[in-house]
């Protein structure tokens, strides 16, 4: 059997981020060979900085990028070995604190140097030569944060839409939603795809088939708010098909929430921490 090294740490970002970045992660992978994911479409953005081997995207090598909202798979090779982090950004995140338009990401794969500039370098390097993972998020907190006083607002009745499309889980009349704002239909469409890169309506029908195709997310927390720090590890041959295990927390209480699995996905199945941000380690196995 191949074997397999996997470690995942993951932190929610400063209160002032919440709702805007779901998530850093940074992330250990060795094994015996490249893998392949098929990544669904979702509302989260992700934004990667692997500090070593690229991955490929649809066939496009990569080292650091940041994917556009999509309506179709795509297909991610990870390398062999690999080691890097994260960052889930909602739509709204990554419209404040990317600082391009959203139309330029939409349906898109793209070079992190092409969103940031020359602080997408800066900051891969800073990651790498940071001792450890809290460090890194903090940097990722510091950054954001900056990159926060600095965004160009959408404006309240912009924002109030696409949270009410999040919210609603993508169940809501857009005519409806139009009316509140006391816009017609077509102001709305074109505003909303002006600031999100999408119109409403596809917006909403995204988030129905992500809550559909995806209940219990990896990174979903079971409990606790706004989110929990935790860590999780696997160790030992892989065994293709092998059904999720159940975590133990690092103070030794058993995990009790499934967080599901996925199809062509990593599978996990327990707590991810608590709102005391205690990591727990849990076994990781990938379904083909």
């Amino acid at each position: 059997m191949e074997a397999v090294d996997w470690e995942f740490t993951g932190c929610p970002p400063h209160a002032r981020l919440d709702g805007l970045v779901l998530r850093y992660e940074g992330y250990t992978i060795e094994s015996e060979r490249q893998w392949r994911r098929r990544e669904l479409p979702s509302t989260t953005l992700p934004l990667v900085i692997s500090f070593g081997d690229a991955f490929t995207l649809d066939g496009t090598s990569m080292a650091a990028f940041v994917g556009g909202l999509q309506e179709t798979s795509v297909l991610t090779g990870w390398p062999a070995r690999v080691r890097g982090v994260q960052v889930d950004l909602s739509v709204l995140g990554a419209r404040l604190l990317l600082g391009v338009p959203m139309s330029e990401l939409t349906g898109r794969i793209v070079a992190l140097a092409d969103v940031l500039g020359p602080l997408a370098g800066r900051l891969a390097e800073r990651l790498y030569e940071l001792p450890d993972w809290p460090s890194r998020f903090g940097l990722l907190d510091e950054v954001f944060l900056s990159r926060l006083d600095a965004a160009d607002s959408p404006g309240h009745a912009l924002t109030w839409a696409w949270r009410r499309i999040h919210d609603s889980g993508g169940n809501l009349d857009i005519v409806g939603l139009a009316r509140e704002l006391a816009y017609s239909r077509q102001h709305l469409t074109a505003r909303f795809r002006s600031a999100f890169g999408v119109p409403p309506k596809t917006l909403a029908r995204l988030r129905r088939f992500e809550r559909a195709a995806r209940p219990d997310r990896r990174r979903q927390v079971a409990a606790g708010g706004r989110g929990a720090a935790y860590r999780l590890q696997r160790s030992g041959p892989f065994q293709p098909g092998v059904p999720a295990v159940r975590g133990q927390c690092s103070a030794g209480a058993p995990a009790a929430t499934p967080l599901g699995t996925i199809r062509d996905h990593v599978v996990l199945n327990g707590t991810v921490g608590g709102p005391d941000r205690r990591p727990i380690r849990a076994d990781i196995a990938f379904v083909r």
